[in-house]
């Protein structure tokens, strides 16, 4: 199995959604990732698109390894239309004899703790109240439908990131399942980008109010860094973020009608899709 990350240091493989969208024309829209990967402008994209081109097919030249695969949170972030999925799909056929798609969908309740999480991180300072009213609705049907249509329902796998829909239980366990992977001899990597406890949480509201969390080129700012590292040890409230009942009720009516379209085109023998 060849798994080749063009720019190692980030845990996404922005090279796959970037190459997608510079084929349909498009830009990398958030600000954060523009600067993480040194995008100043349109001609800077297309120089990385290039490399990653180059470096890819030299890569495929050299290697005599069976599989290929690759992971991105963004591609389901920026390849949000059959178009670009094509696009990408094209990319990826012009260079692999068989390619599939595995994508796996989460409940809407923790995505929505995990999504708060990840927005403190970059610097919000809104409570989670308003986290909620601006985002109870997750339709995970219109995130999947534009993949039937850019793809092909034969090829697109959609897993359900449920216990007692993962394979052993285990996520990494149905991965490699479901990737043809065997997973025996395999290193277990420790947890990464936990989402944070509810005392963190505030403690990086506070500080999000008074010091920038990036610098210029998108890494974390060194006297944001440092505050945590003192303060952190103070934090006493570990617990995780919850939905209370008003809250996961509100969740989940507001998601019943595009979460059964989902049950009934790939889960039809689950009573409920979650």
């Amino acid at each position: 199995m060849l798994y080749a990350p063009f720019n190692p240091e980030f845990g996404s493989q922005y090279e796959l959604p970037v190459t997608a969208l510079g084929a349909c024309g498009a830009q990398v829209g958030p600000e954060l990732e523009r600067r993480r990967l040194g995008f100043r402008g349109p001609e800077d994209q297309r120089s990385y698109i290039r490399r990653y081109t180059d470096w890819l097919d030299g890569l495929l030249r050299d290697t005599d390894l069976p599989r290929f695969v690759g992971s991105s949170e963004h591609i389901h972030a920026w390849l949000t239309t059959p178009e670009r999925i094509a696009a990408l799909d094209r990319f990826l056929t012009a260079r692999f004899s068989h390619v599939q798609y595995l994508v796996y969908l989460r409940p809407q309740e923790e995505l929505l703790t995990s999504s708060y999480s990840e927005a403190v991180r970059r610097g919000a300072t809104h409570d989670f109240a308003a986290h909620l009213a601006a985002r109870a609705r997750l339709d995970l049907w219109r995130g999947v439908k534009p993949w039937v249509e850019g793809v092909g329902r034969a090829r697109l796998h959609v897993r359900l990131m449920v216990p007692d829909a993962l394979e052993g239980g285990d996520l990494l366990a149905d991965f490699s399942a479901a990737a043809g992977i065997e997973a025996g001899g395999l290193a277990r990597p420790a947890r990464a980008n936990t989402a944070l406890s509810v005392g963190e949480i505030a403690l990086r509201r506070r500080l999000n109010r008074v010091l920038p969390v990036h610098t210029q080129s998108g890494r974390a700012h060194p006297l944001h860094r440092m505050a945590l590292r003192c303060l952190s040890p103070l934090v006493r409230d570990r617990a995780r973020l919850h939905l209370n009942p008003a809250q996961l009720a509100q969740v989940r009516a507001c998601n019943a009608a595009s979460n059964e379209k989902l049950r009934k085109r790939f889960f039809w023998t689950r009573p409920a899709l979650f």
